[in-house]
């Protein structure tokens, strides 16, 4: 297991969490950004190294892939879109 990947998909899981406890728009967008950073530098981690994207497969098909509908990456792009689109969820 590689220390600095498993400290990005510890960040993105404490993030996920603290989505669930924000209280106004500002907070919102924040955490909703910070997502989208950690899930692509999670990606770029992945990248070019083959050992790691054996070892994080499921981790990356969870984030970025799905069977139907939005992917998690997907969903957090399209939160970031609506916000500047002027659609608050507070």
């Amino acid at each position: 297991m590689d220390k600095q990947t498993e400290k990005v998909i510890k960040h993105i899981k404490d993030l996920e969490n603290r989505l669930g406890h924000v209280d106004n728009n500002l907070r919102y967008i924040k955490v909703i950004q910070a997502l989208k950073y950690w899930l692509e530098k999670f990606a770029d981690l992945l990248s070019n190294n083959q050992a790691l994207q054996e070892e994080y497969q499921a981790t990356y098909l969870s984030y970025f892939y799905t069977g139907c509908g939005f992917s998690f990456y997907d969903r957090v792009c399209n939160s970031i879109l609506e916000y500047k689109y002027g659609n608050r969820p507070f």
